[in-house]
């Protein structure tokens, strides 16, 4: 057991904490199912640095 005993998230149940990790992680992906990606990295466009004409800054 690791965690505190007073804790309400150190007590939740292993099936609470997937339910929560699921969601959190199936949001992520939903968001980024509708974002542009790059074709070379697969990162979201939002990370990359593009000049006021839309070509990528190098």
């Amino acid at each position: 057991m690791s965690g505190c005993r007073d804790c309400s998230a150190c007590t939740r149940s292993a099936l609470i904490k997937f339910v929560r990790v699921f969601l959190v992680v199936w949001w992520v992906w939903i968001f980024k199912l509708v974002m542009r990606t790059c074709p070379h990295c697969s990162h979201t466009m939002l990370k990359h640095q593009l000049r006021a004409d839309g070509s990528f800054r190098d």
